[in-house]
Formats: structure tokens, sequence, C-alpha cells
């Protein structure tokens, strides 16, 4: 295979990471949102015994966090889905592509399809599919 090619995947592969890092940065930004607005309530998980008894169970001092190093976190967090969404905005070269191209490559490289899958899908053998493949990155590239 080409280095292009090879390279082509690679991005493909980080685009796939950069989603999912942004998902879970936004959750814990979700969460951070709403301690500071004071809606959370961190408790300890009690066992199936605590919460059948009717006796009053301990209450536990979380860490305090001050709304200021709160804040700075908040600010960390952003900076860090900025920086995710940058090399998310850098794998241009598939926009270029046709839709059915497009889908091809998001099911292989995005969703973790099987090849055969993938080519029963789009109505390809496995092999012609492999060399739909090499078409599309070559036309990228």
């Amino acid at each position: 295979m080409k280095p292009e090619v090879t390279r082509l995947i690679g991005e493909l592969k980080a685009a796939d990471f950069c989603c999912r890092k942004l998902i879970r940065l936004n959750q814990e930004l979700e969460e951070l949102n709403h301690r500071m607005l004071g809606l959370s309530h961190d408790r300890p998980a009690l066992t199936p015994e605590q919460e059948r008894s009717d006796l009053p169970m301990p209450t536990y001092f979380h860490g305090y966090t001050s709304p200021l190093a709160m804040m700075e976190e908040i600010t960390k967090l952003e900076q860090d889905m900025l920086y995710y969404r940058r090399r998310l905005y850098e794998c241009k070269p598939i926009e270029l592509l046709s839709m059915r191209d497009q889908n091809i490559l998001f099911d292989l490289y995005f969703f973790r399809m099987r090849q055969e899958d993938v080519a029963e899908k789009y109505g390809y053998t496995r092999r012609g599919l492999i060399k739909k493949i090499n078409q599309i990155l070559n036309a990228v590239i």
C-alpha cells in the first residue's frame, strides 16, 4: 500500500479517536457545570443492604473544590475540546468524495463494520470492496 493511503487511514482512525474524546470531554464538562450550579448531589453509593436498612447511613464529606478551581478546570476542558475539534477539521479530503464513498469509509473505519458486511451492503465482493477502497483513497490523495 502507498504511504499516502496508510497516512489517510491513520487520519481516519485519528478522527474516530477525536470524536470519542470530544464526547467524553463534553460529558465531563456537563458534570462540572452541574456542580458549579449546585445541581448535583455527590453522595456515596449505597450497597443493597444499606438501601434496605431503616438505620441512618453515615454521610461523607467529599473533597470540596472551590468555584475558582472549578472554573479553571472548565476552561481547561474547553481548551482540550477546541484542540480536538481542530484536529477533526484537519481531515478535509473526505469531503471531496461522493456520499456513497464517504459512507463506505465511515462504515469501515468509524463504525468498524466487518469488510464482508460492508461489501454486501454496497453490492461488492470482498475483493472488489478492497479495490474500491484503494480507488477511493487514491482519488483523495
